[in-house]
């Protein structure tokens, strides 16, 4: 074998060893993303059935809600401004969906029962739509349903003392279906007349 067919040879082989190491190096360190072109199978994993306690003292079932759709944010009362917005949207999309929000329960389930009293629940409602369903418990009867909707709930750390405290927390308005399966979530902050127009759409008859 001649030397310049040997050189051509051991320079192919080298040449080829390093594309191949180039090409792994940057596959092994590149994150890989993902189109997704179809719409995603199944039902999240979103809800479930609770009982707990209302503005009233009233015991109230989530099966007793069946048939309607439930408008659902979770909060608390000493909340200084994102939980207001949040069930001041809801208020008045409540009011723009007009007779049609007859078909709508909207509930607030409090992160914080150990200051959301159904005494406070009671004068806190009066600040919002008169449909509104407030609801406490005791912890042990909050968490499960913090787990059931994957609320994120926990004392602020820049609480000063123990009893004027913040409370970080998730912010997402849930809207469930007449059976209480997750249809969609939105923003606190979504607008009022985007967050009635797409309630309206689960409203409307199927064809």
């Amino acid at each position: 074998m001649k030397k310049t067919h040997l050189r051509y040879i051991i320079w192919f082989i080298s040449t080829f060893v390093l594309v191949v190491g180039i090409i792994y190096y940057q596959a092994k360190n590149t994150p890989v993303s993902y189109v997704q072109d179809k719409p995603p199978h199944g039902t999240a994993m979103i809800g479930g059935p609770f009982t707990l306690t209302d503005q009233d003292g009233k015991t109230r079932n989530s099966n007793e809600f069946r048939g309607k759709f439930m408008l659902i944010y979770f909060g608390y009362s000493y909340c200084p401004d994102i939980c207001p917005l949040g069930l001041q949207n809801m208020g008045q999309a409540l009011n723009l969906l007009q007779r049609d929000r007859e078909q709508i329960v909207p509930i607030f389930i409090t992160i914080d029962p150990s200051r959301d009293t159904v005494d406070h629940l009671k004068i806190y409602s009066s600040n919002f739509h008169p449909n509104f369903i407030m609801l406490t418990g005791s912890q042990t009867e909050i968490d499960p349903v913090l787990k059931l909707f994957h609320i994120y709930s926990a004392k602020s750390t820049n609480s000063e003392n123990d009893k004027d405290y913040l409370m970080d927390h998730s912010t997402l308005i849930y809207l469930m279906d007449k059976d209480g399966n997750f249809l969609q979530h939105f923003p606190h902050s979504t607008a009022p007349e985007l967050l009635a127009a797409s309630i309206q759409k689960y409203l409307l008859p199927k064809k």
